[in-house]
């Protein structure tokens, strides 16, 4: 029996140790965010926010929450501006109506009306009021015209008896004549001609069934900041990269749309926020293949430049300039 109770006493020690651990990692990563974010860094900003709100890493707080909401939507961050609508959407939604209270106001009194005196019309004379007979305008008496003279045609002269042979010799020549001269088209395929704007933003993509970091996405929201350019911003996520686990963020400008042959550029850039000791258990950003980031924290400039090119309007494939790797994403 003391064995048991021994052995549940260690179990709960080790549990309660996990559980430690991970809070001190939030909470590592909650203070790398808050100092990024006091220092102006609008991603920062939005996910203090949202750590304020769901209280990992820190104790829960809303209104700090919608503090740094404000913060990062004043500097026109996709994910705050759309979160800040939420909450006006919730607070018009809860008010009460307003209650109509009776007033016991006077009626105004009603404005006395001029009568205005009839204007009195001119009297007509008797003289005036009796039809004038009407004249009727002198008609040109009919003059008869003499029909024009029959003209009679003249007999045509008989045309020359053409034999069949040389209509048809003269049929062959004529043919012959028009596949001579007439020219040999080859139609060019047809472009894709899509509009690339619209097909980017109106779906989500994903790539090996996984959320994309740097296009519309579950894990990217995205603005149009001009009739050519799109800028991305992805939420909170994270990647185990050298037994290290990485929670970082991504921002992309897509820029250079061409709609008749379906292409765009792509330039995504990450920030990396914090790094942990230990690989995470469920990484929900997409995976390290090319090397394309790197085990330190803030931005890592100059970025990942690529060529995108789309095959239709739900699916494309994405190629970085070094031609070291070939993404392809897919439409839902």
């Amino acid at each position: 029996m003391r064995q048991i109770v021994a052995l549940v006493f260690l179990s709960f020690v080790v549990a309660f140790n996990a559980n430690a651990d991970n809070e001190d990692v939030q909470q590592g990563i909650f203070d790398a965010y808050l100092k990024l974010a006091s220092g102006g860094d609008a991603v920062a900003q939005y996910v203090v926010a949202q750590r304020y709100e769901t209280g990992k890493g820190t104790a829960k707080n809303q209104e700090k929450a919608i503090y740094w909401y404000e913060m990062a939507a004043k500097q026109n961050y996709p994910l705050a501006v759309v979160k800040l609508d939420g909450y006006k959407k919730e607070l018009t939604a809860t008010e009460p109506a307003p209650t109509e209270k009776a007033q016991n106001v006077a009626p105004a009194p009603k404005e006395t009306q001029l009568k205005k005196e009839p204007e009195k019309k001119p009297s007509v004379s008797a003289k005036e009021t009796v039809a004038k007979p009407k004249v009727k305008p002198d008609v040109a008496p009919a003059v008869a015209v003499p029909a024009p003279p029959v003209q009679v045609s003249k007999p045509k002269p008989a045309e020359p008896i053409v034999r069949n042979e040389e209509v048809k010799q003269e049929a062959k020549l004529s043919a012959a004549e028009v596949v001579a001269k007439a020219p040999v088209v080859v139609e060019p395929p047809a472009a894709p001609n899509i509009n690339v704007m619209q097909a980017l933003l109106t779906g989500k993509w994903k790539r090996n069934l996984q959320d994309a970091d740097f296009l519309p996405s579950a894990n990217a929201a995205c603005l149009q900041s001009s009739n050519a350019e799109v800028v991305c911003f992805s939420t909170e996520l994270t990647r185990n990269l050298d037994n290290n686990g990485l929670t970082y963020n991504v921002k992309s400008v897509i820029s250079g749309i061409n709609n008749k042959e379906a292409k765009f550029n792509l330039r995504y850039i990450y920030n990396v926020a914090h790094i942990a000791g230990k690989p995470h258990e469920k990484p929900n950003g997409m995976r390290n293949e090319v090397n394309d980031m790197a085990v330190k924290t803030g931005w890592q400039e100059p970025g990942v430049s690529m060529e995108c090119r789309m095959r239709d309007e739900r699916s494309l494939i994405c190629t970085r300039a070094d031609r070291k790797m070939a993404y392809q994403f897919v439409r839902d």
